[in-house]
């Protein structure tokens, strides 16, 4: 977490070109853009491309801002619009048109639930890289390629109990984690599937 007067340090560093402010920032909000991006985009590669160019955009106005909530709100917008104008290039499929009309009638800057849900799903995946390598496994298979316990039992060449055990544990650590930060509800409602939390 970062405090009132590490964010004014950041920020007069980074104003400052300074390199490690520049990557502090560029940690803090990568993986939570990319979420969001990919959220509207259905396309990582494409998602994560489009936020590296929002952060040279932030590069090229680094002196604008006073405060970390001004660059994430920036941010946040500059990936927004970036994504609407890759899908009006992308039109010819209906989804798309359909999706430029959902996000140009919404409001001017990015819906908080979007932000948040990023944000929770770029520390899941932290917290998951911080589970035993096997439950971490058998988290991702279940939860986020939607495979059934059998599926994942032969994917993995353990038995459907083993999967099961991980399983219980992997949601036992995450759910610790989060409880420790307070945004257990946030978990659950992003995982979804996992009721257990």
């Amino acid at each position: 977490m970062i405090t009132a007067s590490d964010s004014h340090d950041i920020i007069e560093k980074f104003r400052r070109q300074d390199a490690a402010a520049t990557r502090q920032l560029y940690d803090i909000f990568y993986r939570p853009l990319c979420y969001y991006a990919e959220g509207i985009l259905h396309q990582r590669q494409e998602a994560e491309d489009i936020v590296v160019e929002s952060f040279l955009k932030l590069l090229k106005k680094r002196e604008d801002f006073q405060t970390i909530g001004e660059i994430r709100s920036f941010l946040y917008t500059a990936t927004r619009n970036a994504c609407i104008d890759y899908l009006r290039k992308q039109k010819r499929h209906e989804r798309s048109h359909d999706e430029i009309v959902y996000l140009s009638e919404q409001a001017v800057s990015p819906d908080d639930t979007d932000i948040i849900n990023a944000e929770v799903l770029a520390a899941l995946y932290r917290e998951i890289e911080n589970l035993p390598p096997q439950c971490a496994e058998v988290f991702k298979l279940l939860f986020f390629q939607r495979l059934t316990t059998d599926q994942a039992a032969l994917q993995l060449n353990i038995s459907t109990k083993t999967v099961l055990n991980k399983k219980g544990k992997a949601i036992q650590l995450l759910r610790k984690a989060f409880l420790q930060r307070g945004m257990l509800p946030l978990l659950a409602t992003i995982v979804g599937a996992a009721g257990s939390l």
